[in-house]
Order: C-alpha cells, then sequence, then structure tokens
C-alpha cells in the first residue's frame, strides 16, 4: 500500500511540478489555439455542451473528458466499457442474464442497480435524453459527434440520477451543404466480422439527413467442457457445441434528419439495436485440473434476444437575438429474451466409494427472462440565454414516464439439469412505473473578465409504483410448512408455464399447482404481491466560482449535490433515497503555446444513505436477536476522496501522448449485513458483520493509463501510425465485503467456520497492453489498422461470488473475466 501511495503521490507531484515549469514558460504567451491548431504542433481545442451551451473544454470549470468518433475508434472503444480505460475514477463491471453494464465512478456504483428495481448512480444520456435501464449502455458506439464524461454530481443541470457524474452520448448530425460517406470494415479473432458506415444527403439549402449502421459480431470466448462421464448421468443434458457464452452479435442502424429554417432548428432521430448475441458466464478461478481457463461445464445453453427502438427530437427557436426556446422529446422501448446457465459447471455429480450417484445440492441454475419491456418518455424545456452577457442563465421543466414490465423465471436442481428437483420461482412484475418532475435553473455572472460565479438549484420529484407484480415460489407462503417442500420432488419447475406475455400471475399459479397435486404432493407453490409506491422529492444545487488567473490557465471550486430517489422492492418494500455532496477544486491549463493540456481535479464525496443489501434484525425485549433477513435499505453511508490527471501533448509534431490518473480512497460508513454468497443469515445475528472502514468496490487506490502514437510521414504524405496504451491498476475489491476477514467475526463464530480470505474476492494490480499500427493515405480517403488488445492475456474480473458454500460444500469461486487477448484488422474509406 505504502509503495502504491508513494507511486502515486511521485506522479502527481511530477504533473503539477510540470504544469508549474510550463506556465511559467508560457506567461504572457497567447494561447489561443490558431485556426489549424493540429498542422500548429497544438492540441486541438474541444468544444463540449456539459453546461448545456458550446464551450472549450479548457474553459469549461467541470472534470471533464470527451472524445471524438476518431479518437474512439483508435482507442478500439465501442461501448461504455471501453470508456473505462480512458477516464478517470471510471470502472465497470458486468452482469449476465440482464446484459447490463454496471458503472462505478469516483468509487461510488451499485451493482445491483441492473432491473427495473434500481436506479444507477452514474445517469447515461443520448442527445439529451436520459437513458434509465443499464442495458442501454451496452448500446453500440458509433457515428459519434463526441462522448463526454462529466465526473461529479450534475444535479442542476442532468438532474435525476446523475449522483455522482453523467456519461453524455451527442450522435453526429446531418451537415448542410456537403455529401460526403465513410465505410469501415473489421475482422480479427474469434471470427470477428463487422460493418459500419454513414452517409450525410444534403437535400436542400436547409434541409439534410444523414444514416448510419454498424454490424459486429465475433464468436464466444469459453469453451464447452466434455460431459462428465458418470455412472447415472445423462450427458445429453449438457452443452457441448453451438454458440458460446461471451459471443456478440449486434447491430444497429440511425436516420437523422436536420431543419435550419434560420431562427428555427430541429434535429430528429430514429435508432433500432439489436443483440442476439449471448450472456456473459462466469467462470472457475482455479479451473478444475485438465481444464483450460476460458472453458466450463454448461447444462443450459446462452440465448440473448434483446432490442430498442428510440425516436429522439431536439426543437431550437431563437425567440430574440439573446433568448432561445429549447424542446428535447424523447421515447425509447427496450426489451427482449435471454437464457443462461447461473451455475457456472462449479459442481460435478459423481460416484462416492460405494457407487452411489452424488447430485450435489443445488448446484444446477438456470436463469430465463421470459419477457422484458421498458417503455420510457420524457420532455424538457428549456429557456436560456445565448451571446455574450452579464450574466448567462438557463431555465427548464422536465418530465419524464417509465413502464416496466418483466417475467423472471428461475430453476435450481440437484446436480444438473436432470438431477432432482431444488427450487424454482417465478417473479411477474406487471406494471412498474416511473414519474420524475424537475425544474431547474442555473446562472453565470460573469463578474470581471476573468472571475465567474456559478449557482444553480434544482427540484426533482419522483414516484415509483408497483401495480400487480406477484412473486411465484415453491414452497412459498402459505404454504411453507408442508413436508413435502423438502422431499425433492420430481417437479418439472417454472418453465413454459403460461410464458404468453409477461404471464398471468393467478393462471401461472394455478398450474403450479396442478402440477405438484398430480404428483399427490398437494399445493407446493406460493404467491406473494409486491405492491407498493413511494414518492421522494430533493432539492439539489451547485455553487462554483472560476477564474482565468493567465490567459492559459484557469482554477475552479465547486460545492454540488446529487440525488438518486428510494426504491420499490420485492414484497412491498421500500428504501429511501441516497445523497452526495462533493467539494472540488480544479485547474485546466493550455500549456507550451497550446502544445500540451493539463487539467488537474481534488474532490471530497460525503454519500448519504448508500442502497445496498443489508441485514435487518428483530430483537425480543430482552435485546436478543429473535430473526434477520438481507433486503436493499440505505447504509448510513460512505466517504470519497481523490485526485485526477489528464495530459494531452503534442510532444513534436508527429508524437502525440496522452496521459489519465487517478489516486483515490474510498470508505464505507457503519454497514451491519452478511455475505450471502458465503454464509446464511442465521436469526441469531451471529452471521452478521460492521463493514465500517471497508472499501468499496471497483475503487483502485491508483489507475492510469498512458498512450503514446507516433506518424511516420512518407513523401507522398502518406501516414504510417504505430501506437501504444498502458492500462495500470493497483489491487481492488469486487465488493463491498473486502473478502471474508475473521477480524468481523467473534472468536466463538470463527471456530470450525472455515473463514475463505481475501483472495477470492480481489483483483490483484495489473498492466493492461493494447498494440495498434495505422496506414493512412495521403489525402486520408482510406486506411489501414491493426490492432491487438490486451497483448499479455491478462485474466482482468469484474466481478467474484461463490459455489457451494451455503449449502455446505467446498467452496468454488467464480468471476466474470474481460475479454481475453484479442485482434483485429479496418478497412477504413471515405468520400
Amino acid at each position: 500500500m505504502k509503495r502504491h501511495c508513494l507511486a502515486a503521490s511521485t506522479a502527481l507531484a511530477s504533473i503539477v511540478l510540470f504544469a508549474g515549469a510550463a506556465q511559467a514558460q508560457n506567461s504572457g504567451a497567447n494561447a489561443s489555439p490558431s485556426s489549424d491548431p493540429e498542422s500548429q504542433g497544438q492540441v486541438a481545442e474541444i468544444i463540449v455542451t456539459a453546461t448545456k451551451r458550446a464551450t472549450s473544454l479548457e474553459k469549461t470549470p467541470i472534470a471533464i473528458s470527451a472524445f471524438s468518433q476518431d479518437s474512439l475508434d483508435r482507442n478500439q472503444v465501442q461501448d461504455v466499457k471501453g470508456l473505462a480505460d480512458f477516464v478517470p475514477s471510471l470502472h465497470f463491471a458486468q452482469q449476465g442474464d440482464q446484459g447490463a453494464i454496471l458503472l462505478t465512478m469516483r468509487g461510488i456504483g451499485n451493482d445491483s442497480a441492473y432491473t427495473e428495481v434500481a436506479d444507477p448512480e452514474v445517469a447515461m444520456y443520448i442527445d439529451g435524453i436520459y437513458s434509465p435501464r443499464s442495458q442501454g449502455a451496452s448500446v453500440l458506439m458509433y457515428d459519434m459527434e463526441r462522448v463526454e464524461v462529466l465526473r461529479g454530481p450534475q444535479g442542476t443541470l442532468f438532474g435525476r440520477n446523475a449522483t455522482v457524474g453523467a456519461i453524455s452520448l451527442i450522435t453526429a448530425k446531418p451537415e448542410l451543404g456537403a455529401f460526403h460517406a465513410r465505410v469501415e470494415a473489421v475482422g480479427g479473432s474469434y471470427n470477428r466480422m463487422g460493418v459500419k458506415g454513414m452517409v450525410n444527403i444534403p437535400v436542400t439549402d436547409n434541409f439534410a439527413l444523414r444514416a448510419a449502421f454498424i454490424t459486429d459480431r465475433h464468436d464466444g470466448y469459453i469453451d464447452y467442457q466434455d460431459a462428465p462421464e458418470v455412472t447415472g448421468i445423462d450427458r445429453s443434458a449438457y452443452v457441448t457445441s453451438g454458440k458460446k457464452y461471451y459471443a456478440g452479435n449486434q447491430t444497429s442502424a440511425r436516420l437523422s434528419a436536420l431543419w435550419d429554417l434560420g431562427r428555427f432548428h430541429w434535429d430528429l432521430s430514429g435508432e433500432w439495436y439489436k443483440d442476439t448475441g449471448s450472456p456473459i458466464l462466469q467462470l472457475m478461478q482455479t479451473p478444475r485440473s485438465g481444464e483450460k481457463f476460458w472453458s466450463a461445464l454448461v447444462d443450459t445453453a446462452p440465448e440473448t434476444d434483446r432490442y430498442s427502438w428510440s425516436v429522439r427530437s431536439n426543437m431550437r427557436y431563437d425567440l430574440t437575438d439573446a433568448i432561445e426556446a429549447v424542446y428535447i422529446a424523447g421515447f425509447s422501448r427496450v426489451g427482449g429474451t435471454a437464457n443462461s446457465d447461473s451455475d457456472a459447471g462449479a459442481f460435478v455429480p459423481y460416484t462416492d466409494d460405494s457407487g452411489t450417484l452424488v447430485l450435489p445440492s443445488g448446484q444446477f441454475g438456470e436463469n430465463r427472462t421470459a419477457y422484458s419491456r421498458y417503455d420510457f418518455w420524457s420532455h424538457e424545456l428549456q429557456l436560456k440565454s445565448t451571446g455574450t452577457n452579464p450574466v448567462d442563465w438557463i431555465l427548464g421543466g422536465y418530465y419524464s414516464h417509465e413502464v416496466n414490465k418483466i417475467r423472471f423465471d428461475i430453476d435450481q436442481r440437484n446436480g444438473y439439469r436432470y438431477g432432482t428437483f431444488n427450487w424454482a420461482g417465478t417473479f411477474i412484475q406487471a406494471d412498474r412505473e416511473i414519474d420524475s418532475r424537475a425544474v431547474f435553473g442555473q446562472a453565470v455572472w460573469h463578474a470581471t473578465d476573468t472571475i465567474n460565479l456559478t449557482g444553480g438549484l434544482r427540484y426533482t420529484n419522483d414516484k415509483k409504483q408497483d401495480i400487480g407484480g406477484r412473486n411465484i415460489t415453491y414452497c412459498g407462503s402459505p404454504n411453507s410448512d408442508n413436508a413435502n417442500c423438502y422431499a425433492t420432488p420430481d417437479l418439472p419447475g417454472v418453465f413454459g408455464i403460461a410464458t404468453d406475455g409477461a404471464g398471468n400471475a393467478t393462471d401461472v399459479l394455478a398450474a403450479l399447482n396442478a402440477e405438484s397435486e398430480a404428483l399427490g404432493l398437494g399445493d407446493l407453490w406460493g404467491i406473494s404481491s409486491n405492491d407498493t409506491k413511494g414518492s421522494w422529492g430533493k432539492l439539489t444545487w451547485l455553487a462554483r466560482a472560476d477564474m482565468q488567473v493567465t490567459p492559459s490557465t484557469m482554477v475552479y471550486g465547486s460545492v454540488s449535490t446529487g440525488f438518486k430517489s428510494g426504491n420499490i422492492e420485492d414484497g412491498g418494500l421500500l428504501a429511501g433515497p441516497e445523497t452526495l455532496t462533493n467539494y472540488e477544486i480544479g485547474s485546466k491549463s493550455r500549456l507550451f503555446g497550446g502544445r500540451a493540456t493539463l487539467n488537474l481535479a481534488a474532490y471530497y464525496e460525503d454519500f448519504k444513505g448508500y442502497q445496498v443489501n443489508q441485514a435487518v434484525t428483530t430483537r425480543d425485549d430482552d435485546g436478543n436477536v429473535t430473526a434477520s433477513q438481507i433486503i436493499t435499505t440505505n447504509a448510513k453511508g460512505a466517504k470519497a476522496w481523490g485526485l485526477e490527471a489528464e495530459l494531452a501533448a503534442r510532444l513534436t509534431q508527429n508524437d502525440r501522448l496522452n496521459l489519465a490518473a487517478t489516486y483515490q480512497h474510498t470508505e464505507f460508513d457503519t454497514l451491519y449485513t452478511v455475505d450471502n454468497r458465503i454464509y446464511n443469515v442465521e436469526s441469531d445475528g451471529s452471521t452478521i458483520q460492521n463493514l465500517k472502514g471497508n472499501e468499496l468496490p471497483h475503487a483502485p487506490h491508483f489507475s492510469m493509463t498512458g498512450t503514446y502514437e507516433h506518424d511516420f510521414v512518407f513523401a507522398s504524405g502518406a501516414r504510417l501510425t504505430p501506437r501504444a496504451t498502458l492500462h495500470y491498476e493497483t489491487r481492488s475489491w469486487l465488493s463491498y465485503f473486502n473478502g471474508d476477514d475473521a477480524a468481523r467475526y467473534p472468536t466463538a463464530y470463527q471456530d470450525g467456520k472455515g473463514l475463505l480470505g481475501t483472495a477470492f474476492d480481489q483483483q490483484k494490480a495489473f498492466a493492461k497492453v493494447d498494440l495498434g499500427l495505422a496506414y493512412s493515405s495521403p489525402d486520408d480517403r482510406y486506411g489501414v489498422d491493426l490492432f491487438v488488445e490486451n497483448l499479455t492475456d491478462k485474466r482482468i474480473r469484474t466481478s467474484a461470488s461463490v459455489a457451494g458454500a451455503t449449502s455446505g460444500l467446498t467452496p468454488v469461486f467464480l468471476s466474470n473475466y474481460e475479454p481475453p487477448r484479442t485482434w483485429g484488422v479496418r478497412l477504413r474509406a471515405k468520400i
């Protein structure tokens, strides 16, 4: 730890000294970029819209990273996962059966925010329209104008669920007056094949169309292991061929239109997306003897059939030369089905010394999304100043409505698919709705030529309700006292029972109990209600000051707040809201006559009401624990602080260097809970742990990414550009339990309990290397790119779980992983 802290401190100190030396050398120089900065050996100026108006990145007093489509392509970034290596303090995890990307920023995130139950802390926006479901984060980034990643609460201008930051995707808009087109084809390892392209058509002087598309597929990374040769096992139950897990097959198309009628501007787009790849699958952290690491014993074939489509509209009207009205509206639908193996083949049936077939308890699991559909409407009206004013201001109102429907089935059996029945359930959420309303305002007072003061307020009110949601489970209430519950009868389970649409819960229950009654076991299935509703409101605010201390350096300081409303939960329960206060100082500098930019930020976050799974206990009059259960509720909170740095430099006319680095510290406030990957929830409370002081997951103390590229320019004007990227992280935890630590238990509980240590829950420090080589023709109309990702084939975990521990078996440790080494070739052409 001390070594990593020293390394981080030295690196950040070196950057600060570099900035000081550069500023001294740059004093009095004109740092304004030329009309063609790159031809002058300067770093190109980037225009962003993080403040709801176009400003230079170096003049925007927010910690923000911005990427053009060209920079995304050079870094092989096609979705949010790829951004994580290049944005300070951004990390991701993956969730399998729902196909979700889970984001953590500045140490704050939520690994359970992937269904209609929970909302993320990092908000996603596409062309200014909120994308509520985390599945939307996996939509391919193609034909982008730019991608902006805003760090810190964006509670005033962005609002809902931008608790610790926001990722804003701005698609490329049609252009008037010029026809142009571009096409790319890619091929590579795991039979990867893909094509993407765009065409811009100026139909009239004030109307233009732009069409863009992408298709990208590759085989799965995980090979199938041979079915076990065990007497009494039906080997046909195992999957040994066909589509593999971690396969990709995504297609999307977008049509955009632009009308420019002088004072009135209208951007309108429609987008369609289809994913028929496959879910990810947990792998054994230590493979069985004789098996490859990237392989699994699978008894559920992977299936994914997900879709989305959306319409987005942005109308702008100049009321006067100094005031503009903006109306932003959108509709999106995300849905589909999926099948995934949830046991990962961790335990294999076997015969004991007496020749008896042994089926490990509950060690077959299949998760099936039988149906899902999430509909989302949003409307935002803005009134804002334009041009140069003593005070820049914006006022607005916002409304969104979300309707979520899903049926999710789980089947568990002993040993493998054809083992005896263990447990099953179906969770039918017929109508979960969210209404969000907000009003907001923000103003920037240009107090002097160099000092700006910003203030902002937003009031948000969210209402959530579950109407008719039902959980149907084996031996559920009121049948939990039925002796047949423990006889592991030969039941067929829940799959295929009334799966038309979401399925009527009453009909499903009747069909399931008819099956158990036919076996002479009585009614073995019970139903519980999820009906509930909740309402939460909060005023969030921003106070900020920035100063242009020299023509090329700005400093700023801010205090801002973020808010995420409470959750509705299964069983009709409610969790309270989350709030965050962020204190931040930073600087942005354009150095060495524009040949380098350096952005620094330091922050302290006070996070309250963290929505996590924790143990809730019931005590008698004497204070003895009589019952304990795990539910999602609010922890006291957490603290996080850190330093962030981003450097872009043109070392020479042909040499470019980019660095992004973070040092961060995170710490949990009091949280009493149980690691139910390992321990059952004991009614006497003996398994409850206090996680006070633990680090938050996906928050390494130090991480950095450095990219260097050099242009070899030929006499013809053609260029050959080798590129190298190094990403390094110190060790991090994969859950907030920080392993299985004996120090958290009373001595009496440790005896004979076989504590598991910390290695299974910890991602060790690693360095990942990516390489690229690009050729561009003299007129830049065509080119060829070669690339290798994860050159040294590092095994980088994004999650950790334990199989068998709560069933009395010897634990097996599982994880999801980032992709192994991949390579590819890209051909590109444009007119």
